[in-house]
C-alpha cells in the first residue's frame, strides 16, 4: 500500500518545506533525479475502467514498470493506493513479470492481455530526500517539470511526503503539523488524474 499526501508547491514553497525546523534536523542530503514517465491503456481504455493506471517510468538509470490504483483517499487528502512495481527495461517485458506477481488483482491482470498504448507523458526534475525520526521514515519529494496528454501540455508542480516505514499516525500528526506550520493544503489530485482531465 502506498500512503502518500501531495501539495501544489514552485520551488520557493519546495524551499520552506526543507528548511521547517519540523523537518530540516533529520532531513537527510537531498537527491536530484531525472524521471520520465509514460502512460499506458489499451484503446478500450480497459486500465482505467478497471480502476488503475500502468506506468514505465525512468528513474535516473533504474526502469521500472507499475501498476497503481484502488484510490482510498480519505477526507485527511491522505492518498492510499495499491502499487506494484517491476524492473523492467521495456513496457513488455514490465507487463510480464506484472502478470506472474501473486498480488496484481485477477480484474487488473485481465486488462493488461491486450494491445497498450501510450496515453500520456511526463517528464520532471524530482528533489528527493529521507526524513527519518523515532523509527519513521518519510520520504520528501519535489517534483517540477511537464505533462502531455491528449495534444495538450500542463506544468508539474509539487511536493510529496510519502510513508516509507513506521506508523501511518505519526506521519499523518507530521503531515498535519507541516500543513498547520506552512500554511498548506492537501491536493487531492494525483499526476495522473490531472493528466486524465487533459485527455477529456
Amino acid at each position: 500500500m502506498e500512503i502518500e499526501v501531495k501539495y501544489q508547491a514552485g520551488p520557493e514553497q519546495a524551499e520552506r518545506l526543507w528548511q521547517s525546523p519540523l523537518i530540516a534536523p533529520w532531513l537527510g542530503e537531498s537527491r536530484r533525479i531525472p524521471m520520465e514517465a509514460v502512460y499506458y491503456d489499451t484503446p478500450q481504455g480497459d486500465c482505467a475502467q478497471a480502476g488503475f493506471a500502468l506506468r514505465l517510468r525512468r528513474e535516473g538509470e533504474r526502469r521500472v514498470c507499475a501498476v497503481k490504483g484502488g484510490d482510498l483517499a480519505g477526507e485527511d487528502g491522505v492518498a492510499r493506493r495499491v502499487e506494484i512495481e517491476a524492473p523492467a527495461d521495456s513496457l513488455a517485458q514490465g507487463v510480464q513479470a506484472l502478470l506472474r506477481d501473486p498480488r496484481l488483482p485477477g480484474q487488473w491482470a485481465a486488462a493488461l492481455d491486450g494491445p497498450l498504448n501510450q496515453t500520456v507523458r511526463m517528464t520532471f526534475l524530482r528533489r528527493a530526500a529521507d526524513y527519518r525520526r523515532q523509527g519513521l521514515w518519510v520520504e520528501l519529494c519535489y517534483d517540477q517539470g511537464e505533462m502531455k496528454a491528449g495534444g495538450r501540455r500542463a506544468s508539474i508542480g509539487e511536493c510529496e511526503l510519502e510513508l516509507k516505514q513506521g506508523s501511518e499516525q505519526a506521519f499523518l500528526e507530521l503531515a498535519a503539523a507541516l500543513e498547520a506550520q506552512l500554511g498548506w493544503s492537501p491536493w487531492k489530485q494525483s499526476k495522473y488524474a490531472r493528466a486524465k482531465e487533459l485527455m477529456r
